[in-house]
């Protein structure tokens, strides 16, 4: 299971929050590979605009790190899988071509991008056939 996810600003990208927010989270350095506890893995890559994850192993505790970030650096997440889905951790602003959806905790962050990998795995098999 592979899922490409962006971590995007629609108003001004604030570096300084991402880069205090992912070293509350152990995380250090504009590219990281993390692994959780429970299994979960990613790379973490951090520019000007966003972050990209590069996630390889979805767990609890991974989304439970992402949704820290998204929510101390109010940045939308936007998991690449062919859907407008733009999930928020709080009032973050979107693109209007974008339907916002609310994740309230981490958990409810893990269902989202779960769902997520589903819709990849089911449009990459309606491709394929």
């Amino acid at each position: 299971m592979t899922l490409d996810v962006f971590l995007e600003s629609f108003d001004e990208f604030d570096r300084d929050a991402v880069e205090t927010a992912l070293a509350r989270n152990g995380i250090a350095g504009a590219n990281a590979t993390v692994n959780t506890a429970d299994g979960g893995e990613a790379q973490f890559e951090l520019d000007d605009d966003g972050v990209v994850l590069f996630i390889r192993t979805l767990t609890p505790e991974l989304a439970r790190i992402v949704f820290d970030v998204a929510r101390q650096a109010r940045l939308a997440i936007l998991p690449a899988d062919g859907s407008t889905t733009a999930i928020v951790t709080d009032d973050v602003p979107v693109s209007s071509e974008l339907e916002p959806v609310k994740a309230r905790t981490s958990g409810q962050l893990y269902e989202a991008l779960r769902q997520s990998v589903t819709r990849r795995e089911e449009a990459r098999g309606a491709r394929q056939a």
